[in-house]
């Protein structure tokens, strides 16, 4: 066949009829290119062009076929006001340019295409179509433009593929059902393989492709938005995205890169949709970050894993802030100690850092540290975490380690899920936590602790599997799950605390307000694991269920070196609420003890020393209902000689075993408390506002109770409810008359 085709009749005919007096070529919906028929000479097709040849031109205008999708004929106005500029592999790209005499000059030598824009008039639209191996795009412009890619590979080996100067917008339109895709080269002096310095926006529905072989895969002094699209990184030897602010509507990006994926500069980062990927493997990175401005995300879905050491997922100095949006982190990479004045400063990979505040209005978070990265934070701020909605899921896995500090003191870090140099504080929403690394932390403040508010109500379910590890001679550092250097306050919640070692823990204080509170604190290591332990401590409500290895609520300002039974000023009050407490001892003040109100129901050990309640100041019995039992300990004492309410403190000197029941009763039958032991007991506390002075009570050991519950909802023991009790069965241990003038009563039988 041969090489040129002409097509001549359909040319006569058109000239002869005159009723079409335009030719028409066609792209993607558009008009690629139109003209006069009289100008027209020839059009020509070889195995790749379709050649237009025009009058007075010394060669024919190459437009490859594969982007025509049709030429037409038309007697109609030809409107071209679309910039074509398709590269042509190792040949001169092909230029349609329209704008030619309004001050857009546009030159192509080879693939390397330099366009020069001066026009004055914004958003004129350039389409970027075909394949170069040895091509670029050099643009400067004094107004904003558009480009259409549409199925674009370019290559530039010594430089970006494209450049564009002006400090304009420019709208970078991803044509639907295209692939498109960008390479610079090792030798580039440039920054980004798509490098401007001005704003670069994405939109359409196609994909672009780039390499940075150089740099940075997208570069500008402004910021990217991507409202649609999907923009893949390939690879990039620095930084995926490398911008002053970060916008994102829709779309896709994914991004592996040797650097940061997305780095927004000191400008801010704003998320409300799409779907970001980023892979990272190098040390000392981040997925999502901003120097010193915020991060807002409400939308969207992120997915994120980094595995080098002390890699930072989502990064800021200022406020990060999520209104909505479903964010999943993965990190595995080491702490690193870096020499800082007499020792070291540590550093760790941490899921969300900030050096202001996390706020959480919304959205689903699911951040997990993997066992390699020691020392893994999940949530880490230098400021305040709020937490006001939304449901977070944060798991830690790795150790924790000694090192010496800048000091040069013997000092330790471990991981931990939510750690604040500030306050922590959550109104609402659903927090669970796992922290399974040695001495790992669940939620940790150097400021305050607050869960929780009149109106609103949290559910938190943190839990610590790892073991306790040596510091410094009998120092350790121990997992806990709640843990704080200022007060923790519960306002409310559905909160469940599940330690190996120490449940809540504060240096100042813990109250509790209400809330359905469960705390575990049960470790294998003999005299270690305490349920709630600070200074001073205050339950006015909610019900409270907590259970302990060594002591269930703790009131101490700390341990002393030997031991010691001199009160140390500590105090616990119980002035509402239902506190449910079993332990080893299960209730151990330091200090005081006042109970002005609520319900109180204690379970000590069986064998002594360790009892039930164990005190070194004063107990005063001022209110409320207080049932205790614990061990025939000589250390136990009764109720303080001033309480105001009428108490009674029973020994007995035969074992009352878990399947029986304590009973009391007046004379006439009517029950006082009923009680079933967790364990074998000897010795009780017990006093209600229901028992009077000079008044003839029956204790009983044994019988049998129908129907009702456990007070609280414990489970296998506790104060009885509700049912009836008899007693068919059951031992008269002893009759007594309390005191007509004392409110506390000794009874030994």
């Amino acid at each position: 066949m041969r090489k040129y085709i002409y097509i001549i009749v359909a040319m006569l005919f058109s000239f002869v009829t005159k009723a079409q007096q335009n030719i028409v070529v066609h792209n993607s919906g558009n008009t690629m290119f139109g003209s006069s028929t009289a100008v027209v000479d020839s059009i020509t097709f070889d195995t790749t062009y379709s050649k237009i040849k025009l009058n007075g031109n010394p060669s024919s205008l190459n437009i490859q076929k594969a982007v025509i999708d049709s030429i037409t004929f038309t007697s109609n106005t030809v409107n071209l006001d679309k910039i074509y500029i398709i590269y042509n592999g190792t040949e001169n790209a092909t230029i349609i340019n329209p704008y030619s005499a309004q001050g857009v000059n546009i030159t192509a030598n080879g693939g390397t295409v330099t366009v020069a824009a001066t026009s004055g008039i914004s958003n004129l639209e350039y389409n970027l179509l075909g394949t170069s191996s040895t091509g670029s795009l050099t643009m400067s412009s004094d107004v904003a433009a558009k480009f259409v890619m549409n199925n674009l590979n370019i290559t530039n080996a010594s430089g970006p593929a494209i450049t564009i100067t002006g400090n304009q917008t420019h709208t970078f339109t991803l044509q639907s059902g295209t692939t498109n895709s960008l390479t610079d080269g090792s030798s580039s002096t440039k920054n980004g393989t798509l490098q401007t310095d001005g704003k670069i926006i994405f939109a359409g529905t196609g994909i672009l492709n780039i390499k940075g072989i150089k740099k940075h895969g997208i570069s500008t002094s402004s910021a990217i938005e991507v409202q649609n699209g999907t923009v893949k990184v390939i690879s990039a030897a620095s930084d995926g995205f490398h911008s002053e602010g970060y916008l994102m509507s829709g779309g896709t990006v994914n991004i592996t890169a040797t650097a940061d994926a997305i780095d927004a500069g000191d400008t801010a980062v704003s998320i409300s949709g799409g779907n970001i990927t980023a892979i990272l493997a190098s040390a000392d990175v981040k997925a999502i970050k901003t120097g010193t401005s915020t991060i807002g995300i409400s939308g969207g879905t992120i997915n994120l894993t980094l595995t080098g050491a002390q890699s930072k997922a989502i990064s800021a100095k200022g406020n990060i802030t999520f209104d909505g949006g479903n964010i999943t982190a993965n990190l595995s990479g080491a702490a690193v100690l870096t020499a800082s004045g007499s020792g070291y400063d540590p550093s760790y990979s941490t899921a969300i850092k900030t050096d202001a505040s996390v706020i959480i209005n919304a959205g689903i978070l699911n951040l997990s540290l993997a066992s390699t990265a020691n020392g893994g934070k999940g949530i880490s701020t230098d400021q305040n975490i709020t937490i006001n909605n939304g449901t977070v899921t944060i798991t830690t896995a790795g150790n924790g380690a000694t090192y010496i500090n800048t000091t040069g003191v013997t000092d330790s870090y471990s991981s931990s899920a939510i750690s604040a140099d500030g306050n922590i504080l959550i109104n609402a929403g659903s927090l669970t936590t796992t922290s399974s690394g040695t001495g790992g932390k669940g939620i940790k403040a150097d400021g305050t602790i607050t869960i929780g508010t009149a109106t609103t109500s949290p559910v938190l379910n943190i839990k610590t599997t790892g073991s306790r590890f040596l510091v410094s001679g009998t120092d350790y550092s121990h997992p806990k799950t709640l843990v704080a250097t200022g007060a923790i306050i519960i306002n409310n919640g559905n909160n469940t605390f599940n330690s190996t070692d120490d449940g809540i823990h504060s240096d100042t204080s813990v109250t509790v307000n209400g809330g359905a509170n469960t705390v575990s604190a049960i470790s294998i290591v003999s005299g270690v694991g305490e349920g709630v332990e600070a200074p001073i401590i205050t339950f006015a409500g909610g019900v409270n269920n907590i259970t302990a290895s060594n002591d269930g609520i703790n009131a101490t300002y700390g341990t002393v070196s030997g031991g010691t039974e001199a009160n140390d000023g500590s105090h616990l009050y119980i002035t509402g609420g239902i506190v449910i407490v079993a332990g080893s001892d299960a209730i151990d003040s330091n200090g005081n003890i006042t109970i002005t109100g609520g319900t109180t129901i204690v379970n000590g050990p069986t064998s002594q020393p360790e009892e039930g309640i164990d005190y070194n100041g004063t107990f005063l019995m001022n209110g409320g209902l207080l049932i205790s039992a614990g061990s025939n300990s000589n250390m136990t004492k009764a109720m303080g000689a001033a309480s105001t309410q009428v108490g009674m403190y029973l020994k007995s000197s035969s074992q009352l075993a878990t399947s029986s029941m304590l009973h009391i009763e007046n004379a006439s039958g009517t029950e006082m408390v009923t009680f079933k032991p967790k364990n074998g007991v000897y010795y009780f506390h017990f006093s209600s506002p229901n028992l009077n002075k000079n008044t003839a009570y029956k204790v009983y050991f044994g019988g049998s109770y129908s129907g009702g519950s456990y007070v609280g909802g414990s489970s296998g023991w506790g104060l009885y409810s509700g049912g009836s009790y008899s007693t068919s069965g059951g031992t008269l241990k002893s009759t007594f008359t309390t005191s007509a003038t004392n409110n506390v009563n000794t009874v030994s039988f």
